[in-house]
């Protein structure tokens, strides 16, 4: 089933490619053995060693993925030829090297860990940039907490979008959880299958530790030492199918990488709520985010300390051209970068809903908001950013915009409608500070939830603002 759909992208890149053959990726060259290289600060170089230009450390599937070749591009941009990569001295698992024309040698040091590693080395100057598949918490950057929005904007960018896709042994007979069964599992308050409507039998559950900060892929606290932790993605695959009562979780992105076809002993989960099937981890559910398990991986500076580093900046730059997006393609994610998608619903929906959007294209980026009074977060304003932005560009007229406006359910409809003209009259304050000419506003309250509101994470997929263009 997902592979199926993951299959598109595969027709999708060679289009893209083709269209933009003049995009050059780096070419490999061997390099000599690595030289001593401490990773503690950018070194100068010498007639050995190269000028370290960055160090970059954090999530290690963006840093053995796509950051390499970025940092190709990055070194060409420079100026660099003979790009390649070699093995540098610990803790730094990666160096991208390249020559300037001047016969000076150059490096980017890549240090594969986790977020929370690389939000730390950011914040005690090891690394100049970080990599982070989740928003860091205020402390744990240096001043972070007091930076205006715009600042913080600049500090944080996302390179692309990935998901989370629950993987169960074909024995358990589950193919389908809600969100709220998935944070059971992962909070050990579930622990047999026929809860779930599985085979009866103990769930053992997989999991890496640093994945989550302190929580389970659906956004509950896990089980103290119940979870079973696996060092890589394939070690997760592996073990599922070993073990006839396992769960676990692997990216999008691996599953596109390794061609995973469902075919032996791991099956995909689907989500749902009641008897409904919710958004599939296909394009469109990850670039709206109406998919629950979507995260982006971002990329972190340190504002003020690094404001100058022209390295810093130009890299940042790299990261929001073509040629990375077609990276991103490559390795199986989908692009942050707004755009307008085909609805794709294969369960049915609200009349109400239906009438709006038949024939309508629906604009990828949804603004969500946290539970509690409305405010603007740091996510939230990112995606306001992106609306406004993107809709400048599109220089429609406001009578073919659309604005959906949802909330959670909390089991009064009147309430419902409350939240839902709450959020709308932040929304509308916002798009009018950032001169959006507006269009309609449509007040839906909880007509089509993504997930249950029990939850923090399942309120938050439910408090949203869809942007549709009408014909």
């Amino acid at each position: 089933m997902i592979a199926a759909i993951l299959g598109t992208r595969i027709s999708r890149v060679r289009d893209i490619i083709a269209a933009l053959a003049f995009v050059a990726f780096f070419a490999s060259q061997a390099a000599t053995a690595a030289d001593d290289n401490s990773g503690a600060a950018p070194n100068q170089g010498s007639d050995d060693e190269p000028t370290v230009l960055l160090t970059i450390a954090g999530d290690d599937g963006s840093a053995t993925s796509i950051i390499p070749e970025i940092a190709a591009n990055y070194l060409a941009f420079r100026g660099a030829g003979s790009i390649g990569q070699r093995k540098p001295d610990q803790p730094w698992t990666n160096e991208v090297t390249g020559t300037m024309l001047n016969g000076e040698r150059v490096a980017v040091l890549i240090r594969a860990s986790s977020s929370t590693d690389g939000l730390n080395e950011l914040a005690d100057g090891t690394a100049m940039i970080a990599l982070s598949l989740r928003e860091a918490d205020p402390n744990e950057l240096p001043g972070f907490a007091s930076l205006p929005p715009a600042q913080v904007a600049r500090a944080a960018l996302p390179i692309a979008l990935n998901a989370m896709v629950l993987i169960v042994n074909r024995e358990t007979g589950v193919l389908n959880l809600s969100l709220d069964d998935c944070r059971g599992i992962y909070s050990g308050t579930i622990k047999d299958w026929a809860a779930v409507g599985g085979k009866p039998g103990p769930i053992r559950y997989y999991g890496r530790a640093s994945d989550f900060k302190n929580t389970g892929p659906c956004g509950s606290a896990t089980g103290a030492g119940s979870m079973r932790v696996v060092v890589s993605y394939a070690a997760m695959r592996d073990l599922v199918a070993g073990d006839a009562q396992a769960i676990g979780y692997v990216p999008v992105n691996f599953i596109y990488q390794e061609r995973m076809n469902w075919t032996g002993k791991i099956v995909p989960i689907r989500f749902r709520l009641g008897n409904r099937l919710m958004a599939m981890p296909n394009q469109y559910g990850l670039a709206t985010g109406d998919y629950p398990l979507v995260f982006h991986h971002l990329i972190y500076r340190l504002p003020g300390s690094d404001s100058d580093n022209q390295e810093v900046d130009s890299f940042f730059q790299q990261v929001a051209s073509v040629s990375t997006h077609v990276i991103d393609m490559f390795a199986g994610l989908t692009s942050a970068t707004p755009r307008l998608l085909v609805p794709l619903f294969d369960q049915p929906l609200p009349p109400e809903y239906e009438a709006i959007v038949r024939n309508a294209l629906r604009v990828s980026t949804t603004v969500r908001f946290e539970p509690g009074p409305p405010q603007i977060t740091q996510p939230t304003k990112r995606s306001l950013d992106d609306l406004a932005n993107f809709l400048h560009s599109l220089d429609l007229s406001p009578e073919r915009l659309r604005h959906l406006v949802f909330s959670e359910d909390t089991g009064n409809p009147e309430r419902n409608h409350d939240i839902a003209e709450q959020l709308a009259a932040v929304f509308q304050s916002e798009l009018r500070a950032r001169d959006v000419r507006l269009g309609e506003i449509t007040l839906m309250g909880a007509a089509l939830p993504l997930a249950s509101s029990d939850s923090p994470l399942g309120q938050q997929l439910n408090r949203r603002v869809e942007t549709w263009i009408t014909p």
